[in-house]
């Protein structure tokens, strides 16, 4: 799943924080003192040890013409790039004065900022062979050499302790904007995938020894012995990022910490690299999550410019990019875009207009993007798996803006409908506050089955699941569709059903709709039909204080998931918006390869309509998106309307008022991207 997703190779614990509110859904503004708080557009030129000879003046222009405003920049650990005075610190021998101080000045001066680049996972042979103790020790009793450069560990005196002085020498010199470590944690593979293992040094297994007993493991040892020596892992890149984090803020409050873990730092750093691309929400997904369970933390999620570690000079596709870095923004997240070398030396910049164009877009539009809450009217539950995914994919086809919520993090009464996939897997205590929410005049929504201790839904009696079998199908009765109101389920008498399917006894007051239809032969095409209908029903329904809950004891979500059959997508959107009257304040007429994010102003001086266009797409390949006419935008709105515009070119939209509370707009035409922004009158 995306949000658990940490890419390449490193292996890392990833300590999850317990935050309580969400930047993604709210607003934080940022005082001088969490500056990293607002979304910024950060440029990752990966400097190789040859670019230290680059035309500092024309990287600095080509990172602002780029529309970046940060930039992370190679500093230290594996080759300083600056005059160190360290013994243990290579030395950039390509490079002629002092390149980060060059740069950084130059950078500061042009209005950009610099996050310091360090790697403290390698180091020079020479000074390996100095150092033993330093060193990760392979289950074969070996260091790792790649290229050079020798593989430390977490445990060893470089990490422990020279680690801090490279980065005391560095911050002191220099008035670096943040640090970045690469390559953190516990890794056990090299960059050729060659797997080494667990570390058998003698810090780890004093360490190890100490903190439970036991000897260190090997990778296939004694499971509950790997169990403890997860735990152990954590509690060390734990301790030593408290120490990181406290050496730094000492220096500098302000200075930003970014890496791929969560406690201790400010910016989380995740990365899109999939060669051929990742889930197609899956950008949006994951800004969401991270935003969502984080608190006083931001996201720059790289979309990284090669198609992966082996072809790092060629670039994946332009449009790929464009969507990854579109959905970030929209989100609230950070831009965050990964190359190798300056812009000056790329060889395949095929997709860099591209990619600017995103950065120039936000760059030109701060004013709309940086300060913004989600108004989007349906909580969407996170969990993980088919269900989910599923959901999520007809809610965004079906242009409904959603968030993700979860029972820890979220307010769950500011949302007019809440969607469960798996609901099955939902706690007591989550039930019950699934019952207050409804009871409150909230419209809730399951998929799968009903949790023992929800109540809304008059808690049916469940009589038996109907496994996966080779032939199911949901009847759609004329009476179904009358209810549900979809004017496409006209062609659909019924939908096919694979997966469990539970039934139930429904309790008092509770609507029945939709039929199973499990009595279906299978074989050749003459013995393939069905004598009977059952009465078991397919949708429950049910009123409950001032709010209402349905369910389907399947996963609907699933099963669209699996097949993209638009029978199920019409049934979860008819319920949600006809049976259950959720009464969303957007609604969108427009191809379902349109994307949707809607966002506001927290004192409601304006909102917007942001849209994305995904027809470029054909199997493995990313394309211009073929242009959309003659979107139709109804809104629900705020109070007068003052003007809508068009961000691209900023030109006002026609808009007619359907009644005074409400308005429709017509985008005339949507290339790759838009944000149609509404303003009110003060």
């Amino acid at each position: 799943m995306g949000r658990n997703v940490f890419s390449g190779i490193v292996l890392i614990v990833a300590l999850m924080s317990t935050g309580n509110k969400s930047s993604a859904q709210h607003a934080i503004p940022a005082d001088a003192g969490s500056w990293w708080l607002t979304p910024h557009r950060l440029l990752q030129t990966n400097l190789r040890e040859i670019d230290a000879t680059m035309d500092v003046d024309q990287y600095v222009r080509e990172v602002k013409e780029f529309g970046a405003n940060i930039v992370l920049f190679n500093v230290g650990g594996i080759v300083a790039n600056y005059p160190t005075e360290l013994e243990y610190h290579w030395r950039n021998t390509f490079m002629k004065g002092d390149l980060v101080g060059e740069t950084l000045k130059k950078l500061h001066d042009a209005g950009i900022k610099m996050i310091g680049r360090f790697d403290f996972s390698k180091i020079n042979q020479e000074y390996a062979a100095n150092h033993p103790e330093w060193l990760y020790v392979s289950e074969k009793g070996e260091h790792v050499n790649y290229n050079g450069q020798v593989h430390t560990c977490v445990m060893g005196g470089y990490q422990q302790d020279y680690l801090l002085e490279v980065l005391k020498e560095a911050l002191t010199r220099y008035p670096l904007d943040g640090v970045f470590f690469n390559m953190i944690g516990f890794p056990q593979v090299d960059y050729s995938r060659n797997f080494h293992g667990i570390c058998q040094c003698k810090n780890c297994k004093e360490s190890f020894k100490n903190f439970c007993g036991l000897d260190i493991p090997r990778h296939n040892g004694d499971p509950q012995t790997l169990r403890r020596h997860q735990e152990w892992k954590g509690i060390q890149v734990d301790r030593q990022f408290g120490r990181v984090r406290d050496l730094i803020k000492s220096i500098r409050s302000d200075i930003v910490i970014c890496t791929y873990t969560v406690d201790h730092i400010d910016v989380i750093r995740k990365e899109s690299g999939a060669p051929l691309g990742e889930e197609t929400w899956d950008d949006m997904e994951r800004a969401q999550w991270t935003l969502l369970t984080t608190e006083n933390k931001q996201l720059a999620n790289a979309s990284v410019h090669f198609y992966q570690m082996t072809f790092r000079h060629s670039a994946a596709a332009p449009y790929l990019h464009s969507r990854r870095l579109w959905q970030q923004m929209v989100n609230g997240a950070w831009l965050d875009f990964y190359c190798i070398g300056p812009l000056q030396q790329l060889e395949d910049r095929a997709g860099i207009g591209t990619i600017s164009r995103i950065y120039q877009f936000h760059a030109a539009n701060e004013r709309w993007l940086l300060y913004t809450e989600s108004a989007a009217d349906v909580g969407l539950v996170c969990h993980d798996g088919d269900d989910y995914w599923g959901w999520i994919q007809i809610l965004s086809e079906n242009h409904i803006p959603f968030d993700l919520v979860s029972f820890r993090h979220s307010d769950l009464r500011r949302y007019k409908a809440l969607i469960v996939p798996e609901s099955g897997g939902v706690r007591a205590n989550d039930a019950r506050a699934l019952n207050a929410y409804v009871k409150g005049g909230g419209k809730l929504l399951l998929s799968g089955r009903i949790p023992d201790a929800l109540t809304c839904l008059g808690q049916p009696a469940l009589k038996r699941t109907w496994p996966l079998r080779h032939s199911m199908y949901v009847r759609i009765r004329p009476e179904d569709k009358e209810k549900l109101d979809v004017r496409g389920l006209k062609d659909f008498d019924l939908v096919q059903l694979r997966g469990d399917f539970h039934e139930y006894e429904p309790g008092s007051g509770t609507r029945q709709m939709l039929r199973l239809i499990h009595d279906v032969m299978y074989g050749p095409p003459e013995k393939c039909y069905y004598n009977s209908v059952s009465d078991i029903p397919g949708l429950l329904v049910r009123e409950y204080g001032d709010g209402m809950a349905a369910s389907f004891p399947f996963q609907i979500g699933a099963m669209y998931r699996e097949w993209g059959n638009l029978g199920h997508s019409m049934l979860a959107v008819g319920t949600l918006d006809n049976l259950l009257e959720t009464g969303r304040r957007l609604k969108i007429v427009s191809s379902p390869l349109v994307e949707a994010t809607h966002r506001q102003d927290p004192q409601e001086r304006f909102e917007w309509i942001a849209l994305y266009n995904h027809s470029g797409r054909l199997e493995n390949s990313f394309h211009p998106p073929i242009p959309i006419d003659d979107i139709q935008i109804n809104l629900k709105t705020l109070r007068p309307i003052r003007r809508v515009t068009s961000l691209i070119d900023c030109k006002e939209l026609t808009q007619a008022s359907k009644l005074s509370t409400e308005t429709q707009i017509v985008l005339p035409k949507l290339g790759v991207f838009e944000i149609i922004l509404v303003e009110y009158t003060r």
